[in-house]
């Protein structure tokens, strides 16, 4: 089910499936900013990613002696969210925990999900509580939102610039993802222009994403140099950002802030020690979010 938020400065449409945006226009122009998940690309707009983000080593993890298996980027993507409230300038949206999703991970959770805007900001929260009484929680959680490229009818996807708000290493270092998904310990660097912006090309993702640690910038602009219009996404507080597009050509950028991210080929053990993976005691909560700007 659809609903959407609206000002003066943009339109905002959100799913209860996977309480995923669908949907970023501003009104001005007409321009839509959100991935329209053409299927001979790839079929999602802004998927929320937990409770675990990349994928789990040969699909499987361990926790207190049993072994459960798992999609990639965890099942909330897929799952139908409850539509629990709307005001004049937010939606929200519930998913809690089933006995489907114990099979798969055997926390009692509730997840809320609440989009704001204010002015041309779109703002995504996020609440993981812990329902249970005795036990810790362990959960990774990221955003996934894919940005048209074009933004607007002109030009091209190498056309676009990625922008960082603060001068960085150059090159970046850039944890390499292989072919089953998980890190294998190699790094790859990306060179910036000015330390600063990073121009964007196809043969950048031919192997996945370009993923970047504890970054000085707390923001990144997305540019269409053909007419200048832009997106920025605010990762403040995020300890990884993932950048990623399909490298055929796909006319969309995912910038995407993660707590937590994908095993490493080495690991072997529970889901505990997953690498920034998250502990949440019994009864506890954790907040975080994320900004889009349009222009």
């Amino acid at each position: 089910m659809l609903k959407t938020l609206e000002n003066d400065i943009l339109r905002l449409t959100v799913d209860t499936h996977g309480a995923e945006i669908h949907s970023l226009i501003a009104k001005d122009t007409g321009i839509e900013y959100i991935w329209q998940a053409d299927p001979n690309y790839w079929q999602r707009h802004a998927p929320i990613l937990f409770p675990i983000v990349g994928k789990l080593k040969n699909g499987q993890y361990e926790y207190d002696g049993t072994v459960y298996r798992m999609p990639g980027h965890g099942f909330a993507r897929d799952k139908e969210f409850e539509f629990s409230g709307q005001t004049e300038n937010s939606l929200e949206y519930t998913l809690t925990y089933d006995e489907d999703t114990l099979r798969m991970y055997p926390f009692k959770f509730k997840l809320t999900v609440t989009y704001t805007i204010n002015f041309a900001e779109v703002k995504v929260s996020w609440k993981v509580e812990n329902l249970d009484t005795k036990e810790d929680m362990y959960f990774s959680i990221g955003a996934h939102p894919a940005f048209n490229c074009p933004i607007g009818v002109e030009g091209s996807f190498d056309e676009h610039e990625l922008e960082f708000e603060q001068t960085e290493a150059n090159p970046l270092t850039s944890y390499h993802v292989n072919s089953a998904g998980v890190f294998d310990g190699g790094v790859a660097p990306v060179k910036l222009v000015y330390g600063k912006v990073l121009r964007l090309n196809h043969d950048l993702f031919i192997e996945d994403a370009l993923v970047f640690k504890k970054l000085f910038s707390e923001e990144v602009k997305l540019t269409n140099t053909a007419n200048n219009y832009f997106v920025k996404v605010n990762f403040k507080g995020f300890p990884y950002l993932g950048i990623w597009t399909k490298p055929v050509k796909a006319p969309f950028l995912c910038i995407e802030p993660w707590y937590g991210r994908c095993d490493s080929e080495r690991f072997d053990g529970e889901l505990k020690d997953r690498d920034w993976e998250n502990a949440l005691e019994a009864g506890g909560e954790f907040e975080a979010s994320y900004k889009i700007i349009i222009e």
